[in-house]
């Protein structure tokens, strides 16, 4: 992992952000408010570096920060991020948590970790193809969601 990805941490706290800003700040649980400033100027792969959700990746694209509970992962030249995202949501973090009420994980530990990464453009082929699956599930579970809050509705109009 250490060959395709460089990490970063934040000092900045969730006490540190406003509720109103021009750039989203996340932290463990998604945006936590919002600076005037940025971290991250494209796109980056966060993940929880403590607490219950220690492991959880998530992926951003524009200007935003994070706070101290994420690392920042980062591409390095020849590796597409999108693609090393998807990597990393299926990844096994439990053998490199540490802690014993609170677990952590350091990328010192699990960089060391060895995921296949092809050649950039099969890389690039994969994540269009695993990022549109994505869009389609959210799109069904948006269609499965609406159609369940119509069922309740004509049921509800039945027994008036």
């Amino acid at each position: 992992m250490s060959d395709c990805l460089e990490c970063s941490s934040s000092t900045l706290q969730e006490s540190d952000v406003s509720e109103h800003g021009i750039y989203p700040v996340y932290g463990a649980n998604g945006i936590v408010g919002y600076l005037d400033y940025y971290n991250t100027e494209n796109e980056a792969v966060y993940i929880i570096k403590d607490g219950s959700g220690v492991g959880t990746v998530s992926y951003v694209t524009g200007k935003c920060s994070a706070t101290g509970t994420l690392n920042t992962l980062q591409a390095k030249k020849g590796y597409f991020l999108q693609y090393i995202y998807y990597i990393l949501k299926v990844f096994n973090f439990e053998p490199y948590k540490t802690g014993m009420a609170i677990p952590h994980i350091y990328f010192k530990d699990y960089n060391k970790a060895k995921i296949f990464c092809p050649t950039y453009s099969k890389q690039l082929q994969y994540a269009r193809l695993l990022s549109a699956i994505d869009n389609k599930l959210s799109t069904e579970q948006m269609i499965l969601t609406n159609l369940g809050l119509q069922k309740q509705d004509l049921l509800r109009q039945m027994f008036i």
